[in-house]
């Protein structure tokens, strides 16, 4: 008799481990495909690592440990796995701390403007209204965001940081412009003078068709300028426009930071779009 209950109970664990594991693996799946969405559908959050049970999520500089276990038991019958995806993002949100802003005269000189699509800038209003971001619109669907430079780092300007500093967008638009204007006359003695072409220099490269006058070079006389993702801006005569216009495209279409495949001119009133792509994509969000 004591025989078979020990082949009962060998036989009970073993069906309770196999179990284990396979709500283990199915755990696991379930956290591929989530991981998977953020990175479509969130690139406002990076995952730092994985945990037994689920991962840790960088939310606006915050660590969020997510416990994908407890979850998925409570996840409601029924309910699509992208809508109780998209729930699970709100909810990561939404544990997404206000940063104290420093006072502004202690970084005035190092805000930026740093280019984005507008859908990227459209992500934060998934946040509360103070983390909204602080932007203005460009021509052609791209948003200038601003920042603060740090020695390793860009923290973004919010709308609550406005608020702090009892400033408005134009007051911070000016500021950020004037600051990129000396940093690339530093960059340009850095590098040797103007080139046509600006790539992988320090991560505002195609911001810099903001103060085009300070980088087209002056042999090119009648330039239109590509800014296809963050870390590049190519300039290039009119009469190569075709030529330009295809590369771009093709750039702008692979990248994981894109920002635009229009060209565009330099005016008095800022960089404006000068043809419609030839194979046009919808802007997709970018971090």
């Amino acid at each position: 008799m004591g025989e078979f209950l020990v082949v009962g109970a060998l036989v009970l664990l073993a069906l309770a481990a196999g179990a284990a594991v396979w709500l283990y693996g199915r755990l696991a799946a379930t956290r591929v495909r989530l991981l998977q969405h953020v990175r479509v559908a969130a690139p406002d959050l990076t995952v730092r690592s994985l945990t037994p049970v689920g991962f840790v999520a960088v939310v606006l500089g915050s660590d969020v440990t997510v416990d994908l276990a407890t979850l998925a038991r409570r996840r409601p019958r029924r309910m699509p796995e992208r809508e109780w995806f998209n729930t699970l993002l709100e909810g990561i949100r939404a544990q997404a701390p206000v940063p104290q802003v420093p006072p502004y005269a202690l970084v005035r000189d190092r805000v930026l403007p740093l280019l984005k699509p507008e859908a990227y800038a459209h992500l934060f209003e998934h946040y509360r209204a103070p983390l909204w971001l602080a932007w203005r619109p460009l021509a052609g669907g791209i948003a200038i965001t601003y920042v603060i430079a740090g020695r390793h780092q860009r923290t973004v300007i919010t709308a609550g940081a406005l608020e702090t500093w009892e400033i408005d967008v134009e007051t911070l638009h000016t500021q950020a412009v004037t600051n990129l204007r000396a940093q690339t006359v530093h960059l340009l003695d850095e590098i040797g003078g103007r080139r046509p072409r600006y790539e992988h220099l320090d991560g505002a490269d195609a911001t810099r068709i903001l103060v085009a006058d300070l980088i087209v070079p002056p042999e090119i006389a009648d330039p239109v300028i590509a800014i296809p993702e963050e870390t590049m801006l190519w300039i290039a005569p009119v009469a190569e426009r075709a030529a330009l216009a295809a590369e771009a495209a093709a750039r702008h279409a692979a990248s994981t930071r894109p920002i635009s495949a229009l060209l565009f001119r330099a005016s008095a009133r800022g960089p404006v779009p000068i043809e419609e792509p030839s194979s046009p994509r919808p802007d997709r969000p970018t971090g």
